[in-house]
């Protein structure tokens, strides 16, 4: 059978094994449920699900990356080009031959939304450790001391303008990820318009205030307290402890 022959991916219910080792080469190992035949459909919907999660874990590791590294001179800024933006995700992947196992010429836009695709598949399956090692590899180095702060927080850390930026990333990522769980045949657009319905200042500060926080002020300086107190406790404990907190502040109920 010709490669013309063979069924695309996103028709064929199996990944062979070498498939699954040329993705894990790159990726390292994917062991969360669909997550390996979903990096091989870039037309699929659990692609785009992954795809929208992604999106937010990479806003958080280089949120922390730039909070660890306050000399970063390659972290996203107004004077620097961001380095999560499509047309350089775009780059970095073809470069890489990140997607070299799909069985179709896939766009620039495509190959970007790849990316996002395997962050998520990567930090579903190994955690933050692994998430970051993929973007280290591909997208910016990630420091040590991110991964650190990543995984077991870092003394020392304060929120400030840049702490609240990790902060605001894990909120947005705690709401997408709630949405993605409470809404499983949902694709990318119907997940983004259910995120923005939680993920505002005037959801988030009515929830902080029925949890009893200390605050008083309109939405966006409620936001920006709730901001901070998820920094802090990622930088005592962690993503995951702060994840948690971010959730709290961002429930969604199925319908």
């Amino acid at each position: 059978m010709t490669m013309a022959d063979t069924p695309p991916p996103y028709l064929r219910g199996t990944v062979t094994a070498a498939e699954q080792a040329e993705i894990e080469a790159m990726l390292g190992p994917i062991n969360h449920d669909g997550a390996l035949r979903a990096v091989r459909d870039g037309r699929g919907r659990q692609f785009q699900r992954l795809e929208f999660v992604g999106d937010s874990v990479l806003d958080v590791i280089l949120a922390v990356h730039a909070w660890t590294e306050p000399r970063c001179t390659g972290c996203a800024g107004p004077e620097v080009t961001n380095p999560a933006s499509d047309s350089r995700l775009a780059e970095v992947a073809s470069r890489a031959g990140l997607g070299s196992w799909l069985e179709w010429r896939a766009s620039a836009e495509r190959i970007a939304d790849l990316v996002e695709t395997c962050i998520a598949a990567c930090w579903l399956s190994g955690g933050w450790p692994q998430a970051a090692r993929f973007v280290a590899g591909l997208v910016h180095p990630v420091s040590a001391a991110t991964v650190q702060a990543l995984v077991s927080g870092m003394a020392g850390l304060e929120a400030g303008r840049v702490g609240r930026r990790a902060g605001s990333a894990l909120l947005e990522l705690a709401a997408g990820d709630s949405v993605t769980d409470a809404y499983p045949e949902a694709d990318e657009g119907e997940l983004s318009t259910r995120r923005a319905s939680v993920h505002r200042a005037t959801a988030i500060a009515m929830i902080a205030k029925e949890r009893g926080l200390a605050v008083r002020g309109e939405p966006e300086v409620v936001l920006s307290v709730v901001e901070d107190q998820v920094a802090t406790v990622l930088a005592a404990q962690g993503a995951d402890a702060a994840l948690l907190l971010a959730k709290q502040f961002v429930p969604v109920a199925p319908q």
